[in-house]
């Protein structure tokens, strides 16, 4: 069923007749656990949404970070919605989380250090007994070592997942050009060994064998970018450019203080408990607030689309699409809006982000969505300033006319 999903998802992107073979791949490697941390800023997202107590969430799951930060809005319920079974047992595992650990100490030691051999017993004895069938055959299931997949919380989750991997690459690949990381993330701009770093880093991603790293669809699968997505990332620039470009964003748009996705990039993981450098729901003063939140979150295995069509007509007050539309044909765009139009509410708000600049509802093909639907400018770009993670090319909120 999840691969089944996915593979529908990748053809509804091009259509059967054009989906290459990188696309059957990428529907094949996408099965996987991707995201171990969801890289769209919820904060940025609740800024632009504006949301009133009580409203109702729809947004695509990917590891559960933002449906759970969404409850500082306090909502009335959050339908946390994925093709990826392994994103949405991750959400699961940190809802029992939620339920099963006493204290903060101890929900920050699992998802937040996540590096700690006693999580095995926390495992065991306090989140497994609350885990649904499924979620426990994935967590328990072992590799061809004989290590289970919970044993990733033990020796660094964050270093696991296919962009983990992916960024455990990077870094092995800026030591051999000996660029500091650690001065990229805690040095002053002008210190010199930053400096220095930035050069470094700049030689490495113009080099012969960035671009041929960005050049093969296949070595980005583990950043979550589909073949359609990369053709949009791109565009007129060479991929290996407009990467570099996104990642010195990244590192240098906001302090890294308090910058919790430079932190994952360079050194993959959070700096420590607290409040300062945290995604909302690991943060030590929300904690409560997740505690009691935690059965407002709705996970779904579900097509988006699909789901919306199912609900009551004016049901849903905000619809997040992370990314997804980059995947998507203009069919499939299509249906989606108009399914969030009978499905939400008048004063409905959608947000997404682009691998490129420009919104899709704002192609010749798409004009008849916006007679119904406005981007707000002034949202859209602060929300893309706030942005933490920056890691795409637009950020893009939309209400009706």
């Amino acid at each position: 069923m999840n691969t089944q999903l996915i593979a529908d998802a990748v053809r509804n992107s091009r259509g059967l007749d054009e989906a290459t073979v990188w696309d059957r791949l990428f529907a094949f490697w996408f099965r996987r656990l991707v995201y171990t941390q969801i890289w769209e800023d919820p904060e940025a997202d609740l800024a632009a949404l504006r949301l009133p107590v009580g409203s109702t969430i729809v947004t695509i799951s990917s590891g559960g970070c933002n449906a759970l930060s969404y409850l500082t809005a306090r909502p009335a319920q959050v339908y946390a919605v994925d093709l990826n079974e392994a994103h949405l047992s991750l959400l699961n595992l940190k809802l029992a989380g939620l339920r099963g650990f006493s204290s903060y100490a101890e929900f920050w030691q699992f998802f937040g250090e996540a590096a700690s051999l006693s999580n095995t017993g926390l495992y065991l004895e306090r989140l497994r007994p609350l885990l649904d069938a499924e979620t426990r055959a994935y967590w328990d299931k072992c590799n061809v070592l004989g290590r289970p997949r919970h044993a990733y919380f033990t020796d660094g989750f964050y270093r696991h997942g296919m962009l983990g991997r992916f960024i455990g690459l990077a870094h092995l690949l800026a030591k051999l050009a000996r660029i500091d990381l650690a001065a990229l993330l805690n040095g002053k701009a002008d210190a010199p060994e930053r400096i220095q770093a930035q050069d470094r880093l700049h030689r490495l991603f113009h080099s012969p064998l960035a671009r041929l790293i960005t050049a093969t669809p296949a070595l980005l699968f583990s950043l979550g970018i589909p073949p359609q997505q990369r053709a949009l990332l791109g565009a007129d620039a060479p991929l290996n450019e407009v990467l570099h470009e996104r990642l010195l964003r990244l590192i240098n748009g906001h302090p890294n203080a308090t910058n919790y996705f430079a932190w994952q990039a360079l050194h993959r993981s959070y700096p420590g408990p607290g409040d300062a450098c945290l995604p909302p729901y690991l943060q030590r003063s929300q904690f409560e607030r997740m505690r009691d939140g935690a059965g407002l979150i709705i996970p779904v295995h579900a097509n988006l689309r699909q789901f919306l069509e199912g609900l009551p007509a004016r049901e849903v007050d905000a619809v997040v699409l992370l990314d997804s539309q980059d995947w998507m044909a203009s069919e499939e765009i299509r249906a989606l809006w108009n399914a969030i139009d009978r499905t939400g509410s008048e004063d409905v708000r959608v947000i997404f982000r682009t691998a490129g600049k420009e919104s899709p509802l704002e192609n010749q093909e798409l004009a008849s969505l916006r007679q119904i639907w406005r981007r707000d400018e002034e949202r859209s770009a602060a929300g893309f300033a706030r942005d933490r993670s920056g890691i795409y090319g637009g950020f893009h909120c939309y209400e009706r006319r």
